[in-house]
Protein backbone atom coordinates (compact mmCIF):
# COMPACT_ATOMS: atom_id res chain seq x y z
CA UNK A 1 0.00 0.00 0.00
CA UNK A 2 2.80 2.17 0.72
CA UNK A 3 4.77 1.62 -2.18
CA UNK A 4 1.49 2.72 -4.19
CA UNK A 5 1.32 5.38 -2.52
CA UNK A 6 4.65 6.62 -3.39
CA UNK A 7 4.71 6.04 -6.96
CA UNK A 8 1.27 8.59 -7.40
CA UNK A 9 3.36 10.85 -5.40
CA UNK A 10 6.37 10.86 -7.59
CA UNK A 11 3.85 10.11 -10.83
CA UNK A 12 2.66 13.35 -9.59
CA UNK A 13 5.64 15.19 -8.83
CA UNK A 14 7.17 14.16 -12.83
CA UNK A 15 4.14 15.34 -14.61
CA UNK A 16 3.57 19.27 -16.18
CA UNK A 17 0.74 21.16 -14.47
CA UNK A 18 -2.38 20.89 -16.04
CA UNK A 19 -4.04 24.46 -17.43
CA UNK A 20 -7.67 23.76 -17.05
CA UNK A 21 -8.37 27.05 -18.68
CA UNK A 22 -8.26 26.77 -22.48
CA UNK A 23 -9.02 30.67 -22.68
CA UNK A 24 -5.75 33.00 -21.73
CA UNK A 25 -5.38 36.53 -21.62
CA UNK A 26 -2.09 38.30 -21.18
CA UNK A 27 -0.72 41.79 -20.73
CA UNK A 28 3.49 41.39 -21.75
CA UNK A 29 5.96 43.76 -21.59
CA UNK A 30 9.81 43.63 -21.94
CA UNK A 31 12.31 44.96 -24.26
CA UNK A 32 12.97 44.40 -27.86
CA UNK A 33 15.94 45.03 -30.12
CA UNK A 34 15.46 46.09 -33.72
CA UNK A 35 17.56 46.03 -36.03
CA UNK A 36 17.36 47.99 -40.01
CA UNK A 37 19.11 47.54 -42.35
CA UNK A 38 23.17 47.76 -41.78
CA UNK A 39 22.31 50.20 -38.69
CA UNK A 40 23.20 49.56 -34.97
CA UNK A 41 20.46 47.49 -33.29
CA UNK A 42 18.34 49.25 -30.87
CA UNK A 43 16.90 48.19 -27.73
CA UNK A 44 13.07 49.63 -26.99
CA UNK A 45 10.24 49.03 -24.60
CA UNK A 46 8.01 46.06 -25.90
CA UNK A 47 4.45 46.11 -24.51
CA UNK A 48 1.40 43.57 -26.10
CA UNK A 49 -1.86 42.46 -24.48
CA UNK A 50 -3.50 39.40 -26.33
CA UNK A 51 -6.16 36.59 -25.63
CA UNK A 52 -5.76 33.16 -27.04
CA UNK A 53 -8.15 30.45 -27.23
CA UNK A 54 -7.04 27.56 -27.51
CA UNK A 55 -9.46 25.03 -27.80
CA UNK A 56 -10.47 27.44 -30.92
CA UNK A 57 -7.02 27.55 -32.39
CA UNK A 58 -7.36 31.32 -32.33
CA UNK A 59 -5.49 34.68 -30.77
CA UNK A 60 -6.34 38.44 -30.94
CA UNK A 61 -4.77 41.81 -30.00
CA UNK A 62 -6.47 44.96 -28.85
CA UNK A 63 -10.46 44.64 -29.22
CA UNK A 64 -9.53 41.48 -30.86
CA UNK A 65 -11.86 42.65 -34.15
CA UNK A 66 -11.44 40.07 -37.31
CA UNK A 67 -8.52 41.95 -38.47
CA UNK A 68 -6.67 41.53 -35.25
CA UNK A 69 -7.11 37.90 -34.76
CA UNK A 70 -5.38 34.96 -36.02
CA UNK A 71 -4.80 30.98 -35.87
CA UNK A 72 -2.90 29.92 -33.58
CA UNK A 73 0.14 27.59 -35.14
CA UNK A 74 0.47 24.93 -32.30
CA UNK A 75 -1.64 25.14 -28.55
CA UNK A 76 0.38 23.11 -26.93
CA UNK A 77 -0.99 22.64 -22.81
CA UNK A 78 2.73 24.55 -21.62
CA UNK A 79 4.35 26.32 -24.62
CA UNK A 80 1.82 28.00 -26.92
CA UNK A 81 3.29 28.94 -30.59
CA UNK A 82 1.11 31.89 -31.12
CA UNK A 83 2.81 32.46 -34.88
CA UNK A 84 5.40 30.26 -37.05
CA UNK A 85 5.44 31.79 -40.18
CA UNK A 86 8.20 31.11 -42.79
CA UNK A 87 7.03 32.81 -46.23
CA UNK A 88 9.96 34.00 -48.28
CA UNK A 89 11.43 36.83 -46.80
CA UNK A 90 8.99 37.33 -43.48
CA UNK A 91 9.55 35.22 -41.24
CA UNK A 92 7.54 35.07 -37.68
CA UNK A 93 8.01 33.20 -34.66
CA UNK A 94 5.64 34.19 -31.74
CA UNK A 95 5.67 31.79 -28.28
CA UNK A 96 4.16 32.15 -25.00
CA UNK A 97 5.38 29.82 -22.10
CA UNK A 98 2.15 28.98 -19.61
CA UNK A 99 4.93 27.96 -16.96
CA UNK A 100 6.94 31.07 -16.95
CA UNK A 101 4.61 33.73 -18.60
CA UNK A 102 6.82 34.79 -20.81
CA UNK A 103 6.85 35.51 -24.09
CA UNK A 104 9.13 35.51 -27.33
CA UNK A 105 8.45 37.45 -30.41
CA UNK A 106 10.70 37.09 -33.16
CA UNK A 107 10.19 38.61 -36.59
CA UNK A 108 12.35 39.37 -40.02
CA UNK A 109 10.92 40.98 -42.96
CA UNK A 110 12.06 43.52 -45.42
CA UNK A 111 10.47 46.86 -45.24
CA UNK A 112 12.01 48.40 -48.46
CA UNK A 113 15.07 50.02 -46.25
CA UNK A 114 16.68 46.37 -46.32
CA UNK A 115 16.00 43.90 -43.54
CA UNK A 116 14.39 44.11 -40.50
CA UNK A 117 14.69 42.22 -37.75
CA UNK A 118 12.80 42.17 -34.57
CA UNK A 119 13.90 40.76 -31.42
CA UNK A 120 11.52 40.83 -28.04
CA UNK A 121 11.16 38.87 -24.75
CA UNK A 122 8.55 40.06 -22.40
CA UNK A 123 7.19 39.02 -18.98
CA UNK A 124 3.23 38.34 -18.67
CA UNK A 125 0.73 38.66 -16.11
CA UNK A 126 -3.32 37.84 -15.93
CA UNK A 127 -5.34 40.14 -18.29
CA UNK A 128 -8.96 40.28 -19.16
CA UNK A 129 -9.33 37.49 -21.78
CA UNK A 130 -11.27 39.09 -25.19
CA UNK A 131 -13.10 36.71 -27.58
CA UNK A 132 -11.37 35.94 -30.49
CA UNK A 133 -13.10 37.36 -33.74
CA UNK A 134 -14.42 33.90 -35.88
CA UNK A 135 -11.46 33.42 -38.65
CA UNK A 136 -13.50 34.11 -41.86
CA UNK A 137 -10.28 32.28 -43.21
CA UNK A 138 -7.11 30.78 -41.74
CA UNK A 139 -4.73 33.91 -41.42
CA UNK A 140 -1.46 33.48 -39.63
CA UNK A 141 0.88 36.65 -38.79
Amino acid sequence: MKLAILASALALVGSPPAYAADKIGESCSGTETVQIGSQAPQTVPYAITFSADLAAKSYCYDKCGPDQTYAISDSTPTLVKLADLDRGSQKRRMTFDRRSARLTDYQAFDAGLGPVVRNATATCRVAPFHEPAPLARAQTH
